[in-house]
C-alpha cells in the first residue's frame, strides 16, 4: 500500500475578529492593566485640573453695501466675495490691538489681569489663545453672526472680559466706516479719469481711420463688397453661357445661307425693294426679247440694236436703284450684269434666315460689350475687396477697445454715485446681539475625563496585548503548528472540559451523576476525533502499523489521553489492541484507568524475571470489546537501562506478534533518551503537541530529535472549536450504576 497525503481534518478559520477577541482573553490582565491605568489618569488629572469657566457673546458683522459696490471694475463671484470680507472680518477681531484695548478698559476692575511683572505681549497672547472667535452656521449656512468666546479661571472675568471686547469693536466700527469708503472713493475717482482719456484718445483715433478710408464699418461694408462681387460673377457666368449659345446660333445660320452677313444683308434689301424687281423683271424680259430676236436676226438688224440699247439702259436703270437701295457703299456688291441678274432673288425663307442672322450678329457683338463691362466691374471690386482684411484688422483694434472704455466707464460713475449714497452709512455694521452672561464651568468634566481615560487605556492595554502576543512564540492554532512543524499534520483534538470528580472513563449517567461530571469515553467530539486520527495513520502509513510509539515535547500534552483514545478506536474496529505505559520515570495511565500499579512493565524487564508477557486485559464499560494494558509498574532507579534493554526489545516484538498493534505511551521526547530509544524499537512514532503551551522553540527540538526515527505524523491537542452537545451511551450491562459515584467492572 502507497503513502498518501491526508490534508488536515479541521479546517482553522482565517485570522478574524475571533482570534482578535482570543488574543484580548489570553491577555486580559495587559488589556486590564492599561484599563486601569487610563481610568486612574483621568482620575488623577480630573481632580488636579483647576476649574475653567467660559461666556460668549455674538455679533452681526454686515457690509452695508450688501457686497454690490464692486471698486475693482472686476467681475467676482459675489459668494466668494463675501466670505473673503467675513475671513478678513475674523482675522481682524482677533488682532492683538483689540486685546490690548480691552486690558486697558479693565486694568482698573481687574488689576491682577497682566501683573507687573509678566510683560504685556505675553499677557495678551495668554487672553489671545482663551478668546476663540467664529462665525455662526446654521444648516449649513454660514450667516453673518459672529461667536466670541473666552475662558477663564474666574466666571465673572470671562464676562467682564468680552464686554470690554465688544466695546471696542463697536468703538473701532464707528472710527473705521467713513475711512474706509472715502479711500474707496477715491480710487474710483482716479479709475475714472485714467478711464476717460483713454477713451477720448481711442475715440480720436476711430475718427481719423473713417475719415482717412472713408469708411463707416469696413466689416459690414466687406459684406456688401463680397455680396456685389458674387452676383457680378453669377452675372459673367450667364453673359458667357448666353454668348456662347448666340455664337451657335450665328454659325449655324451662316452655314444655313452660304453667305458672309453683309452680303446675305445686301442680297435682303435688294430683294425687298419693288422698283428694283420691276426693273429686274423688265431687265429679264429685255433679254428674254433680244434672245428670240437674236435667234431670227442677226447682230446688225436695226430691232436686235434697239433692244440692245434697251438693255444697257435697264442695266443703268438697275445700277442706279441698287446704289439708292444700298446706299453710299457701292464696293460692298458687284455693279456687272451677271451680279445685277442674281443678287436679290431670295425667297422668303431666305429672308427669314437673313434676319436671324443680322440678330444674332446684333445680339453677339452686345453680349460681348457686356462681358467686358462686367469684367471691368469685377476687376475694381476685387481691388477694393482685396483691402478691406487690413481696413477691418485695424477697426477692430479700436471699436472693442472703444466699448469696454465704455462699459468701464459707465461701471465706474454708476459705483461712484453707490459710494456716494453709501458714505453717511458706513462699510461694515458690528452690533451685540447676545451680550455676554456669567461664565459657566466647563471643566474639568468627570465623566467626559473618565470616558477620555476608558478609551485610552482600552487602546493603550490593547496595544500591550497585542505587543505581548507578537514576541509570544507559544504555537496557539493547528495552522501554526501545522507552519512550523515539517510533519504532517494528521488531526486535531477538541479541547476537553475540566472535570471535578470522577476518572476520564466515568459512565455518565443522565439520571444519578452530577450535571458537572464528564466522561470522554461518551465525549462524541473526542471520540470522532480520535476515530478520524487513527484512520488517517492507517491511511498514510505504507504497509499496516504493528507498534507505534505516542510522545510529546513536554509533559502534560496530552500523550496519555491520545493512547487510550487510538487504542479503544483500534479495539472498536475489531483490532488486537496492547496499551503499553512506557512511562517508566512518571507513569499516569494507571491513574487514567484507575487500575492497581505494582506490577508492570518495570518488573517483567528484571534480569531475574522471566521472559513472560503478563498482561492485564479491560473490557470498555461501553462497548463489547475490549484492550489489554500493561502498566509501568513500580518507578525503577535507572530507567534508561530497562528501556534500551535486550528484554525491552523482545517484549515489543514478541507483542507484535500476538497483537494488531501495540501502542506504546512513551515519555517526553525532549531531554531524555527514553523515547528516543523507544520509538527505535517501535515500527513508527507520533508526537502530540498541545496548542496554547507549545512553543516554536519546543516543537523545533522535538522534530530534531525525532527526525532520527520513523515519525509519522503530528496531533494537534486541545483544538477549541464549537462543541456539539453531549451524546452520552446507553448504560452497559458490565457497568453497574449506583445513586453514589459510578462503579467500573474490569473484565480480567
Amino acid at each position: 500500500m502507497q503513502t498518501a497525503q491526508i490534508p488536515p481534518t479541521v479546517d482553522e478559520p482565517e485570522f478574524g475578529y475571533g482570534q482578535l477577541l482570543g488574543i484580548l482573553v489570553r491577555r486580559f490582565v495587559w488589556l486590564s492593566g492599561g484599563i486601569l491605568g487610563g481610568l486612574g489618569a483621568a482620575v488623577f488629572l480630573t481632580l488636579k485640573a483647576e476649574p475653567v469657566y467660559r461666556s460668549s457673546m455674538q455679533l452681526l458683522i454686515e457690509p452695508n453695501y450688501r457686497q454690490t459696490v464692486d471698486i475693482t471694475g472686476e467681475e467676482d463671484n459675489l459668494s466668494s466675495r463675501s466670505q473673503a470680507d467675513y475671513a478678513t472680518q475674523l482675522n481682524l477681531m482677533r488682532s492683538t490691538t483689540f486685546i490690548e484695548q480691552a486690558v486697558e478698559r479693565l486694568q482698573e476692575s481687574y488689576p491682577e489681569l497682566c501683573s507687573e511683572t509678566e510683560e504685556l505681549a505675553e499677557c495678551v497672547s495668554g487672553l489671545q489663545s482663551a478668546l476663540t472667535l467664529s462665525q455662526v452656521i446654521e444648516d449649513d449656512t454660514e450667516t453673518r453672526i459672529f461667536e466670541a468666546t473666552f475662558k477663564a479661571a474666574d466666571p465673572a472675568l470671562a464676562q467682564s472680559f468680552l464686554e470690554a471686547l465688544g466695546a471696542v469693536y463697536l468703538s473701532y466700527n464707528e472710527d473705521q466706516q467713513d475711512r474706509r469708503l472715502e479711500e474707496g472713493l477715491t480710487l474710483v475717482n482716479q479709475q475714472i479719469s485714467e478711464v476717460g482719456d483713454s477713451l477720448a484718445d481711442s475715440r480720436q483715433a476711430l475718427k481719423q481711420f473713417r475719415q482717412t478710408e472713408n469708411l463707416i464699418d469696413p466689416e459690414q461694408q466687406s459684406l456688401t463688397v463680397a455680396d456685389s462681387l458674387m452676383e457680378l460673377n453669377q452675372d459673367r457666368i450667364e453673359v458667357s453661357n448666353q454668348y456662347l449659345e448666340a455664337q451657335a446660333q450665328y454659325s449655324a445660320l451662316q452655314n444655313q445661307l452660304n453667305a458672309d452677313p453683309q452680303a446675305a444683308l445686301i442680297s435682303s434689301r435688294l430683294s425687298q425693294s419693288s422698283r428694283y424687281q420691276e426693273l429686274l423683271n423688265t431687265l429679264q424680259e429685255t433679254e428674254l426679247a433680244l434672245q428670240e430676236r437674236l435667234a431670227l436676226y442677226a447682230e446688225a438688224d436695226p430691232g436686235v440694236q434697239d433692244l440692245r440699247s434697251q438693255r444697257q439702259r435697264q442695266l443703268l436703270l438697275l445700277q442706279e436703284e441698287v446704289k439708292r437701295v444700298l446706299g453710299e457703299v457701292p464696293g460692298q456688291i458687284s455693279l456687272d450684269e451677271s451680279a445685277l441678274l442674281t443678287e436679290g432673288q431670295m425667297s422668303e425663307i431666305d429672308l427669314g434666315l437673313v434676319a436671324e442672322l443680322v440678330n444674332a450678329q446684333v445680339r453677339l457683338q452686345g453680349l460681348e460689350a457686356q462681358q467686358a463691362g462686367l469684367d471691368e466691374a469685377v476687376q475694381q471690386l476685387q481691388a477694393n475687396f482685396s483691402k478691406f482684411p487690413t481696413l477691418i484688422e485695424e477697426y477692430d483694434s479700436i471699436q472693442p477697445e472703444i466699448e469696454i472704455q465704455q462699459q468701464s466707464l459707465e461701471q465706474l460713475l454708476q459705483i461712484r454715485q453707490e459710494l456716494s449714497n453709501e458714505l453717511a452709512q458706513g462699510g461694515f455694521s458690528w452690533d451685540i446681539v447676545e451680550a455676554p452672561q456669567p461664565g459657566n464651568k466647563i471643566a474639568p468634566q468627570p465623566k467626559q475625563n473618565l470616558l477620555l481615560g476608558l478609551v485610552a487605556g482600552a487602546f493603550v492595554g490593547g496595544a500591550l496585548a497585542f505587543g505581548r502576543e507578537a514576541i509570544d512564540n507559544v504555537v496557539r492554532t493547528s495552522d501554526e503548528l501545522k507552519k512550523q512543524a515539517p510533519l504532517p499534520l494528521l488531526g486535531v483534538i477538541p479541547e476537553i472540559p475540566a472535570v471535578k470528580s470522577g476518572t476520564l472513563l466515568t459512565i455518565l449517567d443522565a439520571e444519578h451523576a452530577p450535571a458537572d461530571s464528564f466522561s470522554l469515553s461518551q465525549w462524541e467530539p473526542f471520540r470522532d476525533a480520535v476515530d478520524l486520527i487513527y484512520k488517517t495513520i492507517q491511511l498514510t502509513s505504507s504497509q499496516p502499523l504493528s507498534s507505534l510509539m505516542v510522545t510529546s515535547a513536554l509533559v502534560e500534552e496530552g500523550k496519555t489521553t491520545l493512547s487510550i483514545g487510538l487504542a479503544m478506536s483500534a479495539a472498536r474496529s475489531h483490532q488486537r489492541v496492547l496499551l503499553i505505559d512506557a512511562n517508566l520515570r512518571h507513569p499516569s495511565l494507571h491513574q487514567r484507568l484507575s487500575l492497581p500499579n505494582e506490577e508492570g512493565l518495570s518488573t517483567q524487564l528484571q534480569p531475574n524475571q522471566a521472559n513472560q508477557l503478563r498482561i492485564s486485559p479491560i473490557s470498555l464499560p461501553f462497548s463489547d470489546t475490549s484492550i489489554d494494558v500493561l502498566l509501568a509498574g513500580a518507578v525503577p532507579e535507572d530507567p534508561l537501562r530497562l528501556l534500551s534493554s535486550l528484554q525491552m526489545r523482545q517484549l515489543i516484538e514478541k507483542a507484535e506478534t500476538k497483537y494488531d498493534l501495540v501502542i506504546v505511551d512513551a515519555p517526553v521526547i525532549s531531554g531524555l533518551a527514553d523515547g528516543l530509544q523507544l520509538a527505535s524499537m517501535c515500527q513508527a512514532s507520533l508526537l502530540v503537541s498541545r496548542l496554547d503551551r507549545i512553543t516554536q522553540a519546543d516543537l523545533t527540538q522535538a522534530m530534531t530529535v525525532l527526525s532520527q526515527v520513523n515519525t509519522i505524523g503530528i496531533v494537534a491537542n486541545r483544538h477549541r472549536a464549537n462543541l456539539r452537545p453531549n451524546k452520552p451511551y446507553e448504560r452497559n450491562g458490565s457497568a453497574k450504576i449506583s445513586a453514589g459515584e459510578p462503579e467500573i467492572v474490569w473484565k480480567t
